[in-house]
């Protein structure tokens, strides 16, 4: 179960912060082939949507971890950056997900949880809008420092 929460909580980080409008709005589906999971956390395949709603977007993030079971997570975040909230899939009780914007194609967030931090991310859209790369860090369920690069096609 605590295995199950960890990958929840790097999939979240990851795709947790595609929030900003223009560059990161749209569908993006997982590139699995170009991207590297920490061990325990791969991912068969994920498709996540953001959606402008005011001052938040809307992330809608489906799909399957390696172990076949249903990926599955829904949130609002400030398009300024600030906390996320989430009304499906989110972390577990104690874990904060906060996001900056660095620039129009940047962002940045760090995953606390009960005050530690366990978790960031920098992702970054490319220069033709194409491409959206989750650079992520955190640690396992024994503590112990994982990183994955996750790969995204806009769809």
């Amino acid at each position: 179960m605590i295995k199950r929460v960890v990958f929840g909580l790097a999939v979240l980080s990851s795709i947790g912060l595609l929030w900003a409008a223009d560059a990161f709005t749209g569908t993006w589906k997982m590139n699995v082939a170009k991207s590297t999971f920490a061990k325990g956390k791969e991912v068969k395949e994920l498709t996540a949507t953001v959606v402008e709603q005011g001052a938040n977007a809307m992330v809608t993030a489906k799909g399957t971890g390696a172990d076949g079971k249903a990926i599955s997570t829904k949130y609002s975040a400030p398009l300024k950056g600030g906390p996320v909230t989430y009304t499906e899939g989110g972390p577990p009780a104690g874990t904060t997900v906060v996001g900056k914007r660095v620039d129009a194609n940047t962002l940045d967030s760090t995953a606390t949880m009960n005050g530690k931090q366990v978790g960031t991310t920098h992702a970054v859209v490319s220069a033709d809008g194409q491409t959206l790369t989750l650079t992520r860090t955190g640690v396992d369920e024994k503590g112990k420092a994982t990183k994955g690069v996750e790969v995204l096609t806009r769809q």
